[in-house]
């Protein structure tokens, strides 16, 4: 209102012009997150997996492969690992914490799908289309980011795969693992 009655508007138009900026930088941060973080989380699932199960290693190519940002459908199936199944060389109480938190994640991930199908403009409403497309593909402006809520959680859950390999490879050449085996 203080520009009421006054010929030159030019501060309120910089700070107009300045909050898009911003915005539309913290939208890029977070997309940019998000594209690292759910990569991280499917390869860093699928090479944990490999070694608890004792399969043979990732080909280059599949590695190669897995560094793309995953399609929503590749993330959706990554979450659905138990805990239990991963984390093997940890305490109960342990995979007990994680495995709440992987639950959560995968809520959080399916209510993210499902304000991805209404936002029309393009974005597919059938869920095999949406499960074989990216997240970031489905970004519309003028809404909320859809990561919004979940990339925290999603940049946690990520983050742990590092620290567990290595601890499951310690354990195991110590030969310190529990005698379960994944089925």
């Amino acid at each position: 209102m203080y520009t009421q009655g006054r010929a030159l508007t030019h501060h309120p138009d910089a700070l107009h012009r300045l909050g898009r900026l911003a915005d539309r930088y913290e939208r890029g941060v977070g997309w940019l997150g998000w594209r690292y973080a759910s990569t991280a989380a499917v390869l860093g699932t699928s090479i944990l997996d490999r070694v608890v199960g004792g399969r043979p290693a990732l080909t280059a190519a599949a590695v190669t492969e897995l560094c793309e940002e995953p399609a929503r459908g590749q993330l959706r199936d990554a979450l659905s690992i138990p805990c239990t199944d991963l984390l093997i060389a940890r305490e109960p109480a342990f995979r007990d914490r994680h495995e709440e938190d992987r639950r959560e994640l995968l809520r959080a991930l399916e209510g993210v799908i499902e304000c991805a199908a209404e936002l029309g403009d393009g974005v597919p409403t059938e869920a095999a289309a949406l499960g074989a497309g990216r997240l970031t593909e489905f970004d519309r402006l003028g809404t909320d980011p859809l990561y919004e809520g979940v990339l925290e959680r999603l940049l946690r859950y990520s983050d742990q795969f590092p620290n567990e390999i290595s601890w499951y490879l310690k354990q195991s050449r110590a030969g310190a693992l529990p005698d379960q085996i994944r089925t």
